[in-house]
């Protein structure tokens, strides 16, 4: 698992593990508590990744009656240790969007994401001081604090780490007014697109632009973000999509995922290769 993974994470995680080895069983939610010596409601908690069993003995009643075998066990041992424990962002959640909680959490076990961003620089991609000036622009509007800005930046530069120091791979594509949108000034820019050029050499990222002139698909109604877990951790991707006021909504279900997955592989089909990016972003550094 990633090293800066989330708490909610490894809730998630568990709870997934524990569902799918129910299953195995052929034990219902009820006959499955009745065995841990839980309550049904517990249980179910625990399967949905909302809160773990106060009594470590429940898993283990549990684990024996799936026919867990001891490395197993031990396994899912851990993982229900280190899921009692709080997630970096936690001292931040008051500054967080709505359900941005839990993509968190998702997306610091995610392997792989795939992002599509019509109006400003992907969050992952911004330098602290076109963080700051783009969540600085909105304070009036939201009626927000210089201190709520400073949080909101130390929480995004803290996300980087999935692709700069953890290995998450990521494809992005953006439309260029994601890139020629003005935030803060040209210097803020022209940082901006050296920044996002030196990201794009490493071996874990793919970043591509959609130009204006392009005669090509794009995707209205906002940006989306598709995470993908390693298979053995998770039942399957979820799709991120964010609305008007900056919440998001994720969505788990099997079609509604696979209709955002092609659009992102339309989306690709018609914007620049990747290779043309870094002399795209030269470009927009002249102009800006």
């Amino acid at each position: 698992m990633a090293a800066n993974v989330g708490s909610t994470f490894l809730r998630i995680v568990l709870g997934a593990e524990l569902t799918r080895l129910r299953e195995r069983a052929g034990l219902t939610g009820s006959a499955a508590a009745t065995k841990a010596g839980c309550s049904a409601t517990t249980l179910s908690d625990v399967e949905q990744g909302k809160t773990g069993f106060r009594r470590i003995d429940h898993l283990s009643k549990l684990l024996d009656a799936y026919g867990v075998d001891e490395d197993g066990q031990e396994m899912l041992m851990v993982w229900h240790r280190q899921a009692k424990g709080h997630d970096w962002w936690t001292t931040s959640v008051s500054v967080l969007p709505s359900g941005m909680n839990l993509y968190l959490a998702l997306e610091s076990g995610a392997q792989r994401a795939s992002a599509w961003i019509p109006n400003v620089v992907y969050g992952l991609f911004q330098t602290e001081a076109y963080a700051r000036a783009l969540i600085d622009s909105a304070r009036a509007a939201n009626d927000t604090t210089s201190s709520f800005v400073e949080n909101a930046v130390e929480v995004r530069m803290n996300r980087q780490k999935r692709i700069t120091e953890e290995g998450m791979h990521l494809h992005c594509v953006m439309d260029e007014s994601a890139l020629r949108n003005m935030v803060g000034n040209s210097e803020i820019m022209r940082a901006q697109y050296q920044a996002i050029a030196e990201l794009a050499t490493l071996p874990n990222i793919t970043i591509q632009v959609i130009p204006f002139k392009a005669p090509t698909y794009r995707v209205t109604g906002g940006e989306f973000t598709i995470l993908d877990f390693d298979s053995k951790k998770l039942p399957g991707p979820v799709a991120a999509t964010s609305t008007v006021d900056a919440s998001l909504r994720i969505g788990s279900k099997d079609r509604e995922v696979k209709r955002f997955v092609r659009r992102f592989e339309f989306l690709t089909q018609g914007a620049l290769p990747a290779y043309e990016t870094p002399m795209f972003l030269e470009k927009l550094a002249r102009e800006v």
